[in-house]
């Protein structure tokens, strides 16, 4: 399974907080996964984790259940034409340009995205290059899903691409947050560990001094202590962490190349590199509880 089948298995069964959110995801889905052909629509996905969301997401909505076909691994739906036309397309805001009815709170613009994602969304694995992008069809939607990115915090740019508009962010911190946002907390502090490694070991070719069974040492470590920082500033923040624990948290995520001494050396007043240890454990502790 690749890495972005996994994450629209994961982000399948994310529970929504609200029916904003349903109509949300919803509305992403249907924007970038119906066709129009010889005067029929019909929705189409080739996984059928996102197959069976729509079909919940549907009889949410509409209170209405549309069966799915497959063909060829091709999962189709067929909504009657009135329907889509006078009903679904009004709900959903299918046309036009306003959208901010859809998302009125946070928890309904993470629907959004993760509509978005799970109707024409793709992202590489972070060992091979960082890319995450949505297919957005037109121009309308790839301008919606900017915005919605953007008020989420995330920056990410427009490309045309073979008759359609591409949504997409390069930046492997932009697309950790993404996947958090989406609701796959776990593939998200997988991206960050695996990016750490890959930073280490492209490091290590800059240190000839370095051993390289020192440095997979020290990326597992960093990664374990970063992993652990970033579960902690997601779920509670640092605002909850003692003053220290959230000095040294901070000075890890600013210096992730930094040795325990030269962390040490950063802070206010110093500490020694056992005093660092200390701290960093006590943070892996507490993000275990979490």
């Amino acid at each position: 399974m690749s890495f972005t089948q996994n994450i629209k298995e994961n982000i399948s069964k994310t529970r929504n907080q609200c029916d904003s959110c349903d109509i949300a995801e919803l509305s992403a889905i249907v924007k970038l996964c119906t066709n129009y052909q010889g005067g029929e629509i019909f929705i189409v996905t080739e996984n059928e984790a996102v197959a069976e969301r729509l079909q919940i997401l549907l009889r949410r909505v509409f209170s209405i259940k549309i069966d799915y076909i497959n063909k060829n691994g091709s999962f189709r739906f067929y909504p009657d034409f009135d329907f889509f036309v006078s009903t679904m397309a009004d709900r959903l805001m299918l046309f036009g340009e306003s959208y901010e009815t859809l998302i009125p709170n946070e928890c309904c613009r993470s629907a959004y995205i993760r509509g978005a994602f799970l109707g024409g969304g793709s992202v590489s694995d972070p060992n091979s290059r960082y890319h995450l992008e949505f297919d957005a069809r037109y121009e309308v939607y790839a301008n919606q899903l900017v915005g919605i990115l953007q008020n989420c915090g995330i920056k990410s740019k427009i490309t045309y691409r073979k008759g359609r508009f591409i949504v997409y962010i390069k930046e492997y911190e932009q697309i950790a947050d993404v996947l958090g946002i989406m609701g796959d907390v776990t593939a998200a502090m997988e991206f960050y560990n695996a990016t750490i490694e890959k930073n280490l070991r492209n490091n290590a070719n800059r240190r000839a001094n370095c051993e390289v069974a020192n440095i997979d040492k020290i990326a597992k470590t960093v990664a374990q202590q970063e992993a652990a920082i970033r579960k902690i500033q997601k779920i509670v923040g640092f605002s909850d962490l003692p003053k220290p624990l959230a000095e040294i948290a901070k000075l890890r995520l600013e210096n992730p190349f930094d040795s325990l001494k030269e962390l040490g050396e950063k802070t206010n007043p110093p500490i020694g590199k056992s005093g660092v240890n200390h701290r960093l454990k006590r943070i892996e502790e507490i993000a275990k509880k979490l």
